[in-house]
């Protein structure tokens, strides 16, 4: 038998230097923020916006707080003027007393045994004395609770990218209609149970608790520009539904703390209302902030044939983190990506397996220029983007992840084009 130690060598080196320029496509999380554009962006020589809160029910809570201190005042005026009147009670009942057995002592034998026994009336007088004076109670009233509405503002009504100030402002008013809710109750509720008991199986009717009752917290907001004209005046139809809080459920009867249970719920609902106010007010006239999770691809090659590609990832990873707060930097940084992966496309041969720019690899480049594109707002070079990866044969999470982006620019072409 013949020995091709040679080719074997030769085919065994061949499948080395393919091994070592092999490539594999890998893809990293990369959070940043950027600047969203408002979908009604109002004058741009209004700088500058006021905020407040406004609680119509705070009259209310006045006259119903007044009506229950005229009540204590009432019920402590009569329990003075019972405490003062209250020696007079007690000596005209001592001195009742002593005239009736002064009477009863005057009658014979023989009339208190016919009272006792004929009569069966037992006619011997008792001391009645007047009750102690006592303070009356007085229930106190249910109001609405009351807030530091200044601070409220302060913290949840803020509008992004204007600067708080009185000059030319903006005004966002919001106006409060106070918490509404049932009373919590508790709801029993039974429960088929599987018991075990030496080793045997059986089926019981068990009866669990819990507490539930129904709130919710109204809102209205308006926007007004400096002039007066008003831009908005909306109470979220959402608002208006009542929320249902059930407690978790227990075979033991729960306790009930009623007054601490519905603050709690209030407050928490209130901070999520006056949050989705503010997310809405800026959604429309603001320049808010907002995180985004991107994801970028790079390529791990042996051979170090994809060096431009990883300088590319490396400068468009550290441009978005930094986009928001040196702009002018991190546009150079994602500008000087745009152009290193666009070079590289030059060689894409989507057909070819072998090619350094491969059909994966050529994906990969495309979707990294859309997530560099959208954090530019270059909405017409994201659209070429989008087209061209239309005309690949992409995998369902790849069809999935452009049809996403496809909804992101739409988006982001609307609110450009409104912002000219």
């Amino acid at each position: 038998m013949k020995r091709n130690f040679p080719v074997l060598l030769i085919a065994f080196l061949i499948s080395f230097m393919d091994q070592s320029n092999a490539q594999s496509i890998k893809d990293s999380d990369v959070d940043y923020n950027f600047i969203k554009l408002p979908s009604a962006p109002i004058s741009k020589s209004i700088k500058s916006y006021q905020s407040k809160i406004e609680a119509p029910f705070e009259a209310k809570n006045k006259e119903i707080i007044a009506a229950y201190e005229l009540e204590l005042q009432k019920a402590n005026d009569e329990f003075e003027l019972e405490k003062a009147a209250y020696p007079a009670k007690l000596k005209a009942a001592e001195d009742r007393y002593d005239k009736e057995m002064e009477d009863w002592k005057k009658k014979s034998y023989g009339e208190k045994i016919y009272e006792q026994n004929v009569l069966k009336e037992n006619n011997k007088p008792v001391k009645q004395i007047p009750p102690q004076p006592y303070l009356r109670q007085v229930e106190k009233p249910k109001v609405q609770t009351s807030y530091d509405y200044s601070a409220l503002a302060s913290t949840y009504l803020i509008l992004s990218g204007f600067e708080k100030a009185e000059t030319n402002a903006v005004n966002i008013i919001v106006t409060m209609y106070g918490f509404d809710y049932t009373q919590p109750r508790v709801l029993s509720e039974q429960k088929s149970m599987t018991k075990i008991s030496n080793g045997q199986s059986s089926n019981y009717m068990a009866t669990y608790y819990h507490v539930e009752f129904s709130y919710r917290e109204p809102l209205s907001v308006k926007v007004i520009l400096p002039d007066g004209k008003e831009i908005l005046n909306i109470t979220p139809s959402e608002f208006n539904n009542y929320t249902i809080y059930k407690s978790s459920s227990s075979e033991s009867y729960p306790q009930i703390n009623t007054e601490m249970l519905i603050k709690t719920n209030e407050e928490k609902i209130l901070q999520a209302n006056l949050k989705n106010i503010n997310d809405l007010v800026n959604e429309k006239f603001g320049f808010p902030k907002i995180g985004r999770k991107g994801l970028l691809f790079y390529v791990k090659s042996k051979g170090g044939d994809y060096v431009d590609l990883m300088t590319a990832f490396n400068e468009t990873s550290s441009g978005l983190k930094i986009l928001v707060d040196d702009e002018a930097n991190a546009k150079t940084k994602i500008n000087n990506s745009i152009e290193l992966w666009k070079k590289a496309l030059l060689e894409s041969d989507p057909t070819n397996k072998k090619a350094r720019i491969d059909k994966d690899v050529t994906i990969a480049i495309y979707f990294n220029l859309l997530e560099a594109y959208f954090a530019l707002r270059e909405v017409g070079q994201g659209f070429d983007v989008i087209k061209k990866l239309n005309t690949l044969d992409l995998s369902n999470k790849e069809r999935k992840r452009k049809d996403e982006f496809e909804i992101a620019f739409n988006d982001l072409k609307k609110r450009v084009q409104t912002n000219l």
